[in-house]
């Protein structure tokens, strides 16, 4: 086995072992009603898996601040279902794990929609890689304990690409998280762009296009 799919095993086995506490959800764990089987996080461990091992040569971590329903059904950060319908060139191999197979994000989309022709540069990660959800199961920001119990996942996928060339800081989140936790490296470079939503959409957009042009 390369020692890199080794690496990655041993992060997915990592994520497999978070238990979630409160309302927070395990993508690569936990099962919920919409889910079409129980092999569901299976699949999502499959799904990042080949996700991970088709990005091994990425230069540049889209970072953002956690999951929304779009990881919450493929295992991937910052990638729904509606994506991988949307785009079957990429994502021919990989599985939905929803009753539906077209749950929506709109992250995702906006994500997709800048990276899809140089995909292959980008690797998308979130801050706290696990679901956070209030009472009525709509999305809330991780509180401080939890992207504080975050930080050594975050760093043993950073550790998955010492050869990155910048990571890029989607939103205020994800930026303090780096600045404040001893994570960048000496020779990290990195960059803040406006998180596409909560009227972002054309902020990011822009940030997008500065950074895709020097590709």
């Amino acid at each position: 086995m390369k020692d890199f799919e080794h690496k990655v095993d041993c992060l997915i086995d990592k994520l497999k072992q978070y238990e979630s506490i409160g309302l927070v959800f395990n993508p690569w764990k936990d099962t919920d009603k919409k889910d079409f089987s129980s092999d569901a996080p299976n699949i999502r461990c499959e799904n990042l898996k080949r996700y991970l091992l088709n990005h091994e040569n990425a230069k540049y971590i889209l970072l953002a601040e956690s999951p929304s329903h779009g990881c919450h059904y493929t295992g991937i950060a910052m990638t729904s279902e509606r994506v991988m319908i949307q785009y079957p060139e990429i994502f021919a191999q990989y599985k939905t794990t929803s009753v539906e197979g077209n749950v929506r994000e709109g992250t995702a989309s906006y994500v997709w929609e800048m990276i899809k022709e140089k995909e292959k540069n980008f690797v998308l990660w979130n801050a706290f890689v696990f679901q956070t959800y209030k009472d009525n199961f709509s999305p809330r920001k991780p509180n401080n304990k939890e992207l504080q119990e975050g930080i050594g996942i975050l760093k043993d996928f950073l550790m998955l690409y010492p050869k990155r060339e910048k990571i890029i800081a989607i939103g205020k989140t994800a930026e303090n998280i780096l600045l404040n936790n001893n994570i960048l490296l000496n020779e990290d470079k990195y960059q803040y762009i406006r998180h596409p939503s909560c009227g972002g959409a054309t902020e990011f957009r822009q940030g997008m296009r500065e950074i895709l042009e020097n590709i």
